[in-house]
């Protein structure tokens, strides 16, 4: 019971360490807490379903979707959120009635009744010894793994990524060095969006999605950023995967209806002794 437990957990926690990751991304950079990141989410499942509906194949269906949401988001950064203000909590405000927005227009078009997708894997399940996998979720593990090394690629080795830490370091003296924070806040948007798309599109198979699904997975994402240390990368991965492992334990050797209030217990305790998330605060400045 244990194996195939933690292996639910590693699923779920590779959900929330998408999620997470892009929390983190637009918060290093930019300093701004994106609560429209869950309807990214909600948007990569929603918009996999349509394309595939329309006749698409299914990973085709789901790569569209995920570049979609990297370009809505995009829009979303350089045409509303990045108002001519220096005040963070304005934009904040922003972010807030777009996700309110968000999930009224796809409550609209797609209506409330939960959308499915089928696994990119043919077989329902995978027997290894007693332990029986879904592939969807090997899917899961797959694309945090790739996309955490493909992020660390991206910001350590390429001009991207070395503006997006100069910005994150001194916004103005980034523009004396003749980079753009708009532009560099536009891609981590585009970034934390792709992420965000590819974690719904990939939970679609297993859990379904709606309209309103971006709220939960939103505020479970945002939990896990927090827990692993908001505008660490690595902390976003670490604290979606304790998150997944809580969560999952929790159901299986309690009872699910105190899944919920166990993790957020976890979580008060945790920063309590962390109160800046268990990566976060680490970073050592240069004077």
């Amino acid at each position: 019971m244990f194996n195939q437990i933690l292996i639910s957990a590693v699923a779920l926690g590779a959900v929330y360490a998408l999620i997470a990751v892009g929390f983190t991304i637009v918060f290093a950079t930019k300093r701004l807490v994106n609560f429209a990141h869950g309807e990214f989410v909600m948007l990569g499942g929603i918009l996999a379903v349509v394309f595939y509906q329309a006749g698409l194949p299914l990973t085709l269906a789901m790569v569209l979707a995920v570049l979609a949401v990297g370009v809505a988001a995009a829009a979303i950064y350089l045409i509303i959120v990045d108002i001519k203000t220096e005040d963070t909590l304005s934009q904040v405000m922003i972010t807030l009635g777009l996700a309110i927005a968000i999930k009224g227009a796809v409550e609209l078009t797609a209506g409330k009744s939960p959308m499915f997708l089928p696994a990119l894997s043919s077989a329902a399940t995978w027997n290894v010894g007693n332990l029986f996998i879904n592939p969807q979720a090997v899917w899961l593990l797959l694309a945090l793994v790739v996309a955490s090394l493909g992020l660390a690629a991206l910001l350590r080795w390429t001009w991207l990524g070395i503006s997006m830490r100069a910005v994150a370091e001194n916004n103005y003296a980034s523009i004396l060095m003749g980079m753009s924070p708009r532009v560099v806040g536009a891609a981590s948007f585009v970034l934390a969006g792709i992420l965000g798309a590819l974690a719904g599109a990939l939970l679609t198979p297993i859990a379904s999605t709606a309209y309103d699904n971006g709220l939960f997975l939103g505020l479970k994402g945002f939990a896990a950023a927090i827990l692993g240390g908001m505008g660490s990368p690595l902390g976003a991965v670490i604290g979606g995967l304790l998150l997944g492992l809580c969560e999952a334990f929790s159901a299986g050797y309690i009872s699910s209806a105190y899944k919920d209030a166990i993790t957020l217990s976890m979580l008060f305790v945790v920063l309590m002794f962390f109160p800046q998330g268990i990566f976060g605060g680490k970073a050592i400045r240069k004077l």
